[in-house]
């Protein structure tokens, strides 16, 4: 079976059309379309765990998937690079995303954890698809997540990075497509787990597994 990345919203596909946005259809919000009859951010993500949960987690952490990340090699973005790369990135942001996190200062924020974690020779949302695009934040299970504080929200929770990247830029086409595979980190076409190039994230397949004592989790 071939392998099916996503899609960029908001950029040419390899057919040479866009894929058509239904937030850019005249008086229809997002939610109002076939596509968005339930939360998109609810149905894509897992529910929240308490801080005690996921530090639980995080002590029980195995590494299960193999990677080239190599931390040495690792160069940061300064603060005028950061600002710069999220500023790109924004242009690409699909409305999804602007309506869920209100604000442009909150979505901003995930943009800034995502330019900060990644190399500044490398892009996850923009650069080219054969090179992996490592994340050097936090780590669980093996796997890319990052904390944030989600509307009308309080506490601090921990999403699966690729996961974000997806509700951010994916297409309505893309998306559709992912939110009904499991609430795990989506497999990668390059088979590294701590990659997050959002054109290595697969479609047609099942999403990466989680230990079984993780299972409870999905329960509710």
């Amino acid at each position: 079976m071939a392998q099916v990345p996503v899609g960029v919203w908001g950029s040419q596909v390899p057919g040479g059309s866009l894929f058509v946005d239904c937030s850019r259809q005249p008086r229809m919000r997002m939610y109002e379309c076939r596509l968005c009859s339930v939360n998109p951010f609810s149905a894509l993500f897992r529910p929240q765990e308490s801080r005690e949960s996921e530090q639980r987690r995080a002590k029980q952490a195995t590494r299960t998937n193999s990677s080239s990340r190599r931390s040495e090699d690792f160069q940061r973005r300064s603060e005028e690079e950061v600002r710069a790369t999220v500023r790109q990135w924004e242009q690409y942001a699909h409305p999804r995303s602007r309506e869920f996190f209100r604000t442009p200062e909150a979505l901003a924020e995930v943009l800034m954890q995502l330019a900060r974690a990644t190399d500044k020779n490398h892009d996850c949302v923009l650069g080219p698809e054969e090179r992996c695009v490592h994340w050097h934040g936090d780590i669980t299970d093996g796997h890319a997540v990052m904390r944030m504080v989600k509307p009308s929200e309080s506490s601090e929770s921990v999403t699966y990075v690729n996961r974000v990247l997806a509700f951010i830029f994916a297409t309505d086409e893309s998306f559709a497509k992912l939110i009904k595979l499991p609430k795990e980190p989506f497999r990668m076409s390059c088979d590294d787990q701590l990659c997050i190039h959002l054109g290595h994230i697969l479609l047609n397949t099942h999403a990466a597994g989680r230990p079984e004592s993780d299972q409870e989790l999905e329960e509710e």
